[in-house]
């Protein structure tokens, strides 16, 4: 056989990536062949034709078999894939010392986790030794990270990995992806020999190399505090100002790309906003007419709330960084921490933006004699008590001769007594300051409670409503392209901006809509596959775009579909002030109840520790940070208010 039909055979290795994956389904077929194959007499001689011979068996017990065999090929299938099992075991039972070498060469890269659930499973790292065992994986291919997948490698070998692991820093990724990686693919192991020391000192070797990764860099930087893993503060400081060093000397030597966004006020322009895109950068312009035209308090809230689209659909913050805003290659080779808040690029542009949109208004109030925190104190202790007859609330704004820091600490601890005074009128009918005051600690973003039963509405685990959301609105959906002309970013823009028959789709794509047409969400026109039923699109969409549903913000059609998804498990009904997304980037930006990576403001002022070298430019940028937190707050509290008095005005 010469080299190119090598190649070829091995391009075609049949591999099984589980029920979940679709590229299970084409390879139905193949499996079916190979199974039928298989000749028990003249079995495989080398590994790669082994695993193959498993991945088929793999298709067929698991009930992937060609809808169109009868019932005697499925029998016949069954049969020969417990042949196969005997088979691929009496092959492993062979392997020992004297042989591995031979035996295990040039592992397809596909097979290297089979290769391993096998050596585990039929006793073959039991019985070998550690010295013959790591040489014949690395003969074929399987290096350091894959054998850390196999916790009977690890446990079997663990003296040898250990040192393997410490024989060069560049395996401190290896020991960072373990500690502190999230989202990964395969769960890896660590020899018990490894201690938290040998941790630490791998990583501060790593730290000191000539070329780490920054990616690793950033990982340590930003990680907690945890003697497990050998993060102490002097390597999270060491990684931090490593990680600084090596960006700044980057892009000493490589031209960057700009992006951005920038924020303007025009005298001449009429619309109240616009946005443009100038290469990577967004530009805001705002109409000064407009802004003139809206100086009253409860119009400089509003303005935030819509203008500025803090909170411009059902009361939903859009600040938070929400999943499907992570695509593409973002979610393929982004890197994160296991702690870390999960942001993007269109969570960096929007927040760069509502950032530079809070300066911008604040500085602009300013100059017509309005505080933007007279404002608020405006709307807690007036506009409550004379609109929805709410008394109580107290805020303080800052002094106006105070500096940026004694501003940033003052409004921190201003937005955590806003929240507390809104938790105790919840709780007990009324707000009680020395109640406030006895009961004052760390503010719980997430249970902050809501006066409205079943405020939000989540999407569960039931496998039924993932699988309509990744359909309709995934970038990694199936249902994103037919041909070169009718494709979009995910099947809603598909079937929206093309003229998409049901005969035009490929076959592993029709039963998708099938599913889409079973559950009303699409119909077949003849001519074309059309969504349907605006209502229950209007639930799937904020469940995609917001990770919820707002209850009391839905129509009587909105809400008959809620209640079926609840009835049959596809949804839950919860109360809280905030969504579970808008409390996550509440935590992630103040504090580090639930992530290692933010800024943690309200920890470092509250506890005096912000860093002393930025000065006075830092705490304003702090101070702007702060206001758009405690505006977004206002925002929450008076839609749930609004939301209160308008039901109270449907039942009078």
């Amino acid at each position: 056989m010469d080299a190119e039909t090598a190649d070829d055979q091995l391009t075609r290795r049949l591999r099984f990536y589980g029920a979940g994956d679709f590229a299970t389904y084409w390879q139905i077929h193949r499996a079916a062949e190979v199974v039928e194959g298989f000749d028990p007499a003249a079995p495989p001689d080398e590994v790669n034709g082994i695993l193959e011979l498993h991945n088929a068996r793999l298709f067929v017990e698991a009930g992937f078999i060609p809808t169109d065999a009868v019932e005697d090929d499925r029998k016949a299938l069954v049969a020969a894939a417990k042949r196969i099992r005997r088979t691929v075991a009496q092959w492993f039972d062979a392997l020992e010392d004297d042989n591995l070498a031979d035996m295990l060469t040039e592992v397809d890269w596909r097979y290297r986790e089979h290769l391993l659930d096998l050596l585990a499973g039929l006793g073959v790292f039991g019985r070998c030794s550690a010295t013959a065992m790591l040489i014949a994986l690395d003969g074929a291919n399987v290096h350091i990270g894959d054998m850390l997948t196999s916790k009977r490698l690890v446990e079997n070998y663990g003296t040898t990995i250990r040192e393997r692991l410490l024989a060069e820093p560049n395996r401190a990724e290896l020991v960072v992806r373990h500690h502190l990686g999230g989202e990964m693919k395969n769960e890896t192991f660590l020899p018990a020999s490894f201690t938290p020391a040998d941790s630490r000192a791998l990583m501060e070797a790593y730290i000191d190399s000539t070329e780490p990764n920054p990616n690793f860099l950033k990982l340590i930087a930003d990680a907690p505090i945890d003697s497990k893993s050998g993060v102490d503060a002097k390597l999270v400081v060491k990684a931090k100002r490593r990680y600084d060093a090596v960006v700044e000397d980057f892009f000493k030597t490589t031209p960057g790309i700009r992006t951005g966004c920038t924020v303007a006020v025009s005298s001449t322009q009429v619309e109240p906003v616009t946005a443009t895109l100038n290469d990577m950068v967004i530009e805001y312009t705002f109409s000064e007419t407009w802004l003139e035209g809206s100086l009253d308090f409860p119009s400089v809230l509003n303005n935030f709330q819509f203008l500025f689209e803090f909170a411009p659909r059902d009361g939903f913050l859009t600040l938070p960084a929400f999943d499907n805003e992570r695509r593409g290659l973002e979610l393929a080779m982004g890197m994160n921490g296991a702690k870390d808040y999960l942001t993007s690029h269109i969570f960096t542009v929007k927040d760069r933006a509502t950032l530079l949109q809070t300066v911008m208004y604040q500085r602009y109030l300013g100059t017509k004699g309005i505080d933007l925190e007279e404002v608020l104190r405006w709307y807690f202790e007036e506009h409550l008590l004379a609109e929805y007859g709410i008394a109580g609330f107290v805020f303080s704004p800052s002094s106006p001769k105070a500096n940026y820091l004694e501003r940033c600490r003052n409004l921190f601890a201003e937005m955590e007594s806003v929240a507390t005074q809104f938790r105790l009128l919840v709780e007990d009918g009324e707000i009680d300051h020395d109640v406030a005051a006895a009961g004052a600690d760390l503010v719980r973003y997430r249970t902050i409670p809501s006066t409205l039963e079943g405020k939000y509405i989540y999407a569960t685990d039931h496998t039924e409503i993932r699988a309509i959301l990744h359909i309709l609105f995934s970038d990694q959906s199936h249902l994103t392209y037919i041909n070169d002309n009718m494709r979009g970013e995910n099947a809603v823009g598909l079937l929206r901006r093309n003229k998409v028959s049901y005969e035009s789709l490929h076959e592993y794509q029709q039963p998708l809509v099938d599913k889409l047409i079973e559950h009303g969400l699409v119909e077949n026109t003849g001519d074309r596959i059309r969504l349907k039923d605006s209502d229950l699109f209007h639930v799937l969409q904020s469940l995609n775009d917001n990770e919820a549903v707002a209850y009391h913000h839905l129509n009587r059609r909105c809400r008959a579909h809620v209640d079926r998804m609840l009835d049959a498990g596809w949804l839950v009904r919860r109360s809280s002030l905030l969504t579970d997304a808008e409390a996550a980037y509440f935590n992630y930006n103040l504090n580090s109840v639930d992530f290692s990576n933010g800024p943690k403001l309200r920890n470092k002022y509250q506890h005096g520790i912000q860093a002393k070298g930025d000065g006075e430019a830092q705490h304003q940028q702090t101070y702007y940070s702060a206001l758009r937190l405690m505006v977004a707050l206002t925002i929450k509290i008076n839609d749930e208010f609004w939301l209160l008095d308008a039901a109270k005005k449907r039942q009078a």
